[in-house]
């Protein structure tokens, strides 16, 4: 048997149907590239009528990580009750009331992508909806616009997850420039791994590593344990990014400290964190240069998971101030995977003329941001 989900609903206040207005478009955004099984609507003047979480914690624990295969039985069973609670919870009359269906349709596991785009294909095709396939990474770097309606292009952005650590310059929707990338593990990967190597996981499974690894390193000392930056000996000029070495340090430290009593194991996870920042402040400094000298920026957004950790907010907003940019963080629900950044995303290309067609419309696992089409102006 799977594990149970946890649930989470958030809904905008409307206790009573919606009255649906000709003048204002509504989209319902499904996403399944992961681990979490998310809707949202949302509409044309930006509110957020309802959104539906359901997350695979307990499954994740009991497994010691996502499996595909199990994470997509979990979206089959999740999705149906997930959608009828964003739509009961939006106000609206049922699936006929939207404008449009969006769905992440790449980056992601193939199998957990497949459930989402299966159905958000029947319901577009079943009640003739608009249909728009949204790329995962851009729904991050989209979002704090539902949110800052001044955030206008060009801007840069840093996303940061358990899959990408990317620096990109983003000019216009279905436009950006990436300016660096990891060139082997993500940091959101790093956290994880350094969470499981001071078996944090084990003794609290409420909570993910990146968010226990948090935690510990607010209690340690971050001088502990002599680190040394990725890629700062060879004062690179690029903007990538690298995190397979500081594991590799931990797994040495970890090593000749055995067995790890709690206090070792905060000056630990300090000390990583402190390294694991300071290679992102170095990198976006080096994009800041970069952007400005290219393109009149005036936001820096830092989006994705590991951007609703405190510390890397703390920083990265010292670093747009000291490079005279607006920094612009979601809130940190949604840093983490949700249905609103996804049915923004949609929103956004429904209203600038975007229809996909779903017939034959395929997922795509590998969906990087500079291979999206340009829009039409």
């Amino acid at each position: 048997m799977l594990a149970r989900a946890t649930v989470h609903r958030y809904c905008s206040g409307f206790s009573a149907a919606i009255k649906h207005n000709r003048h204002i478009s509504y989209v319902l955004g499904i996403e399944t590239s992961c681990d979490d099984t998310a809707v949202a609507v949302v509409d044309s003047e930006g509110r957020v009528l309802s959104e539906v979480v359901s997350s695979q914690w307990e499954m994740i624990n009991k497994w010691k990580g996502i499996v595909p295969a199990l994470a997509a039985r979990a979206h089959e069973e999740n999705l149906p009750l997930v959608l009828s609670e964003a739509m009961r919870l939006s106000g609206l009359e049922g699936f006929k009331s939207l404008s449009a269906i969006a769905v992440t349709a790449g980056p992601g596991l193939a199998p957990c992508l497949n459930v989402g785009l299966s159905a958000a294909i029947e319901i577009a095709t079943k009640n003739e909806l608009d249909f728009v396939a949204v790329n995962h990474l851009e729904a991050h770097a989209l979002v704090p616009r539902l949110l800052q309606r001044d955030l206008n292009f060009p801007f840069l952005v840093l996303l940061v997850s358990g899959g990408h650590c990317t620096l990109v310059l983003a000019k216009d929707i279905g436009q950006y420039d990436v300016l660096g990338n990891t060139v082997d593990d993500s940091i959101g990967e790093a956290f994880d791994k350094v969470a499981r190597m001071l078996s944090l996981t084990e003794e609290n499974s409420t909570s993910h590593g990146g968010k226990l690894v948090e935690m510990y390193a607010e209690l340690g000392n971050s001088r502990a344990f002599p680190f040394t930056e990725p890629m700062k000996k060879k004062q690179r000029k690029d903007c990538d990014f690298s995190y397979s070495g500081l594991k590799t340090a931990m797994v040495r430290y970890v090593n000749q400290h055995k067995p790890l009593d709690k206090e070792t194991k905060q000056d630990l996870a300090a000390s990583f964190q402190r390294t694991a920042i300071s290679h992102l402040v170095t990198r976006t400094k080096r994009a800041c240069e970069i952007s400005k000298s290219t393109a009149n920026i005036q936001h820096l957004v830092v989006c994705g998971g590991v951007a609703a950790n405190a510390q890397v907010r703390k920083e990265l907003q010292q670093v747009a101030e000291a490079e005279g940019l607006t920094p612009v963080f979601p809130p940190v629900r949604y840093c983490t995977d949700n249905g609103v950044m996804v049915a923004w995303a949609g929103m956004e290309r429904y209203l600038r003329g975007v229809r996909d067609n779903p017939n034959g419309m395929k997922y795509t696992p590998r969906w990087p941001l500079n291979q999206l089409r340009a829009l039409n102006n």
